[in-house]
């Protein structure tokens, strides 16, 4: 990637650099499993079926939805961030790949499109010029009928990681035109309380049509 898309570069260093810090700084903030299982399972496959998280970070998600009984793949381009997740779950069987959007070329290798995708707190990393890329790959990744939860983070970046802007009118706009249908959207606070800091959740099917 050239121009912009150092900023991805950038920001997967202080990850590479800070990977521990950060994973115990979130592990400590962020809810439980069961919540998310809680509120994500009216969209989770039955066990057996299969899942991709999107810049999975040290895991913790992807390892429980392994423990839901789902076949999971994480992608995550920060040696770091891996590194951290195979430490928490060494028994873990998720398929680790360092990969990272607009092209996810390892799990696109992989030739298989999941019943579930996540993505948390990713979108902002993008900058905007590949992101009609990347949501025509994360679209051809979904299998018919599947799901795909987006955590979209708003309010200002950390001084030491580039961040762009990631509204949900914009991203929605996106999805829809590469056959996205929105079905859930919650607001939701920075337990961490960050200041001018807000998520919003977004609950994506598949109509498999583009515009």
């Amino acid at each position: 990637m050239s121009g912009d898309g150092r900023d991805i570069d950038a920001a997967i260093a202080v990850y590479d650099q800070h990977a521990r810090r950060l994973a115990e700084q979130w592990s400590a903030y962020a809810n439980e499993f069961e919540e998310f299982l809680d509120f994500h399972r009216p969209f989770l496959p039955a066990k057996g079926g299969t899942a991709l998280d999107i810049g999975a970070g040290y895991g913790t998600h992807a390892n429980g939805l392994e423990g839901f009984g789902l076949d999971v793949v994480a992608a995550e381009p920060s040696e770091g961030m891996r590194a951290e997740g195979l430490r928490r779950f060494p028994d873990s069987e998720i398929l680790w790949l360092d990969d990272r959007l607009p092209w996810l070329d390892k799990v696109a290798a992989l030739g298989r499109r999941f019943d579930f995708m996540l993505m948390n707190s990713v979108w902002m990393h993008l900058p905007p010029e590949f992101r009609e890329d990347g949501m025509a790959m994360l679209a051809s990744l979904l299998a018919p009928g599947g799901h795909f939860s987006v955590l979209l983070r708003h309010g200002p970046a950390p001084e030491d990681r580039p961040m762009h802007e990631s509204e949900a009118a914009p991203f929605l706009s996106l999805a829809e035109r590469h056959g996205f249908v929105c079905l859930e959207r919650v607001a939701r606070p920075d337990e961490m309380n960050r200041p001018g800091v807000s998520f919003t959740r977004l609950i994506l099917s598949n109509t498999g049509q583009t515009r």
